[in-house]
């Protein structure tokens, strides 16, 4: 994966010279091994599928989609015990949201902050976080779907999919998505994007967040 030349720089967070910062490449390696995830946006709305996947059915798997307020949810894929961390500071910092200004905090605040969480690391040192977070929220004005990477990096998009089978998840969702999709088509193309690509029948929860009528829904599909 990495050349002779990057030895030592992947020990610490600086850059090879060849301009990379090896940390945060291993963190997102973390993410593609991670269970698979897709959120898909529309003028109706925004749908989260997430992969329910455990190592030994003597375990529960974890829950991979999170509500941290009343109209924000976050999803993730990658490490487990980063994400407590950050689904704990998302909620924080959402409550002295609402309390300092009145108001329930959007997703571009709630992303700033985390990015900005997430880029310090790169850059006054420590592990980054081995994940990738997707925020997602229905407030007055429209939809909104940012997704985070280990970096700090954050970018809007309308549909996405992160963990493993990523790519060619992604090539799908290109494939088929077009921009008049409606809030069931986006239902629709995450669970078929999900079947089509992730041959092992790993059971899934669906979000469904409505814009129209502000409600939000969630339920647990089992495929076996």
């Amino acid at each position: 994966m990495f050349n002779l030349k990057d030895a030592g720089y992947d020990r610490t967070i600086m850059y090879s010279p060849d301009g990379r910062i090896i940390q945060v490449e291993y963190a997102k390696e973390a993410v593609r091994r991670g269970s698979s995830v897709i959120a898909i946006k529309c003028k109706e709305g925004i749908v989260i599928l997430a992969e329910s996947r455990s190592y030994s059915k003597l375990i529960e798997p974890n829950e991979k989609v999170s509500q941290i307020d009343d109209n924000l949810y976050l999803a993730f894929s990658g490490l487990l015990a980063d994400s407590r961390v950050l689904i704990n500071e998302a909620r924080v910092f959402a409550q002295i949201h609402k309390i300092t200004y009145g108001e329930e905090c959007d997703v571009e605040t709630l992303a700033g902050y985390l990015s900005k969480l997430a880029q310090r690391i790169t850059q006054f040192g420590g592990r980054p976080f081995g994940l990738t977070l997707i925020i997602a929220g229905v407030n007055n004005s429209a939809p909104e779907l940012t997704v985070i990477e280990p970096s700090g990096a954050k970018h809007n998009a309308r549909a996405i999919a992160i963990g493993r089978n990523d790519n060619e998840i992604m090539n799908y969702l290109e494939e088929h998505y077009h921009s008049d999709l409606n809030l069931e088509d986006c239902k629709v193309l995450a669970q078929k994007a999900f079947t089509e690509i992730i041959k092992d029948k790993n059971d899934y929860d669906l979000l469904v967040m409505n814009f129209e009528t502000q409600k939000i829904t969630k339920q647990f599909v089992k495929q076996k």
